[in-house]
């Protein structure tokens, strides 16, 4: 009798035990240490990111839709930086680019805030092929989780499905639905 109670208490401790991750147990990789070192800002400073979502923007300073928006896209990351903190804004380019200078020169054009990735860290980081459509059409967006996973994206299928806010209506809501889901 005293027996199995003794082995019944085991199974209920052992059950009711929670596993915590062993820090020599591998994990998914969180996206800042992807781009740990590969992130700069406009005066060539190494800048360390490490945010909840990310917004991968792409775009050219030779794209007229792209220089437009560069007003709404300066409010836009404002706006998003002063009412939720957690997401950055990373400037990828465009697949024209050739080097530094390409991506230097868009980055001037608008004095954005962001930072942007640099030329050569573009293969290892992927940054250039997180989503897999036909034609990437610009300016758009990718939006990813703090490990690389793509949650929303401006592009589709074809230029019809393109909507260059699809990413950041995507974090705003998730941010809407957080406050929401902590409030009750």
């Amino acid at each position: 009798m005293k027996r199995s109670l003794i082995l019944l208490v085991a199974i209920i401790l052992l059950g009711s035990c929670t596993v915590s991750r062993d820090s020599r147990t591998p994990g998914p990789e969180l996206f800042s240490s992807v781009l740990k070192g590969a992130c700069y800002d406009l005066e060539g400073n190494p800048v360390e990111v490490d945010a909840d979502y990310y917004l991968i923007y792409y775009a050219a300073d030779w794209c007229p839709y792209c220089t437009e928006y560069a007003q709404e896209l300066k409010r836009t990351y404002a706006q998003l930086q002063k009412m939720y903190g957690n997401v950055e804004i990373i400037f990828a380019g465009h697949l024209r680019d050739r080097s530094n200078e390409d991506l230097l020169s868009f980055m001037a054009q608008g004095e954005y805030a962001f930072p942007y990735l640099k030329f050569e860290f573009r293969e290892r980081t992927n940054i250039m092929h997180l989503v897999d459509v036909p034609k990437f059409w610009i300016p758009g967006f990718v939006l990813l989780d703090a490990y690389g996973n793509v949650i929303s994206s401006s592009n589709g299928e074809d230029k019809d499905a393109y909507y260059l806010q699809r990413p950041i209506n995507a974090y705003q809501t998730l941010q809407q639905s957080d406050c929401a889901s902590c409030q009750k």
